[in-house]
């Protein structure tokens, strides 16, 4: 199936601004988010897990471009975040 939902983009420095900006929308929405490279490196993974802990789909957007094996590694502690999408 091909996704149709659009992908939000939670560009904000904090979490308590991304917080903020999520209240906006009905609790119950599915919704679609990117979380790009500011808002990980201010939060840590704990981010992308309250979002999936709403049951939100989550596009890790970090773009991860370094020599294969590093990217490798890092792939593997990402992918135990649950993430939908990373770049």
């Amino acid at each position: 199936m091909r996704e149709s939902r659009p992908v939000i983009a939670l560009d904000f420095p904090s979490f308590e601004e991304a917080k903020e900006f999520l209240a906006l929308f009905p609790a119950e929405e599915n919704l679609y988010l990117k979380v790009g490279m500011e808002l990980y490196y201010a939060t840590g993974p704990e981010i992308v897990s309250y979002l999936k802990g709403l049951g939100h789909s989550v596009f890790l957007d970090l773009k991860l471009h370094d020599i294969p094996n590093t990217v490798k590694s890092a792939m593997k502690v990402l992918s135990q975040l649950g993430v939908d999408m990373t770049n």
